[in-house]
């Protein structure tokens, strides 16, 4: 829409079915013409057409036309072009045909005819044109409103997605932890006793939900879960003391580290079931590639060491132990090509550790 010379920065059409008229406005507005660009029309299908390809900022036309008025015409350009002010013109004779049909008609202002100066058309035409422009604002605010929308509904929507993902997986996870409870509780336990199989009961519960703690959880790091474990099994009034070191050197890998945690909190709830004090020292320590958690536990030597006087419940709680650790590493290898994390625990009394079982990949 630019022409040599000039830096034309809005559009307006301007129609009447006079030709004179047409003429006058042309003088009026010469003026202006260096920072708005004007088309004139004579016939309302042609001004329809051009609003259509074109994007005029302000129409004005005459109201009274023989084939098409000029509400009808400020109707179809409302929809063709919502954006478009539409200013009237009439003549100052019938003032009260004149308002009846601003009152009906979708135009932002009416001018009133003859114009002696050309600030009589040039002023209401300015005034449309900020009008315009407001209306781009608006609606540039509202676009960019809509795209943050978007973008927060999308990310929102991946979120959602992730979450769903996760505990599609989480839920898998859970009944292969279910699955290996529920078989141990129905074949081990036959033989035991009520108060012994209520043990079982619980500590299976109990690991199943530190299971499933770990990995619900997994963003959270060593620090977090040293505390945890802590908290849960050192308690020194009562001669159960828990020591956790990180003796890698350098900070443990986020997705290892509830597997870490796991081994933590079946170390310690063996301890915890088995015997009524001990010292626990839980390392990570890492060999090549791989992370290896040591769990050191001294138990006294004599008096009252173990929580159960039932030999058999108490080598079952061993038992159990040993078969979530080895049947959850299966699971949770599954797709890994590299067997990462190793558990081992030690049993001593006093200064002595023997070492007991090794649980392979957690």
């Amino acid at each position: 829409m630019a022409h040599e010379g000039r830096n034309v920065v809005e559009l307006v059409a301007i129609l009447d079915d006079n030709v004179k008229n047409i003429e006058g406005y042309r003088r009026m507005l010469e003026a202006s013409r260096e920072e708005i660009e004007y088309r004139f029309f004579q016939r309302p299908e042609d001004v329809v057409r051009f609003v259509g390809n074109n994007p005029v900022a302000v129409l004005v036309s005459e109201l009274e036309m023989p084939h098409m008025s000029g509400k009808e015409l400020f109707d179809v350009v409302g929809m063709a072009s919502p954006s478009t002010v539409r200013i009237g013109m009439a003549e100052a004779g019938d003032i009260a045909r004149t308002l009846e049909i601003f009152n009906q008609a979708w135009m932002y202002r009416l001018i009133l005819k003859p114009f002696f100066l050309p600030e009589d058309l040039v002023g209401p035409i300015k005034e449309g044109l900020a009008r315009y422009r407001e209306v781009q604002e608006e609606e540039k605010r509202r676009q960019g409103t809509a795209k943050k929308l978007a973008e927060e509904n999308r990310r929102m929507e991946a979120v959602l997605a992730q979450l769903a993902r996760k505990k599609r997986r989480h839920v898998g996870i859970y009944n292969v932890a279910l699955g290996i409870v529920r078989g141990n509780l129905s074949t081990e336990t036959s033989g035991l006793g009520p108060e012994s199989a209520s043990t079982m009961e619980e500590l299976c519960k109990e690991l199943t939900e530190d299971f499933m703690r770990c990995y619900m959880y997994e963003n959270y790091g060593f620090l977090h879960y040293k505390k945890a474990v802590q908290e849960r099994f050192h308690h020194p009034g009562s001669g159960c003391i828990l020591q956790v070191k990180n003796k890698t050197g350098h900070e443990i890998p986020e997705e290892l580290m509830p597997k870490i945690a796991f081994g933590m909190f079946l170390g310690g709830t063996l301890c915890q079931k088995l015997f009524v004090s001990y010292h626990l020292a839980m390392l990570v320590e890492q060999e090549g590639r791989n992370y290896l958690l040591r769990i050191f536990c001294q138990y006294p030597e004599k008096g009252n060491v173990y929580r159960s006087k039932d030999v058999k419940a108490r080598r079952l709680v061993v038992n159990m132990v040993k078969e979530i650790a080895r049947d959850l590493s299966v699971h949770m290898a599954l797709g890994t090509k590299n067997r990462e994390f190793a558990m081992k625990l030690y049993f001593g009394k006093e200064e002595e550790y023997h070492e007991r079982n090794h649980h392979g990949p957690l």
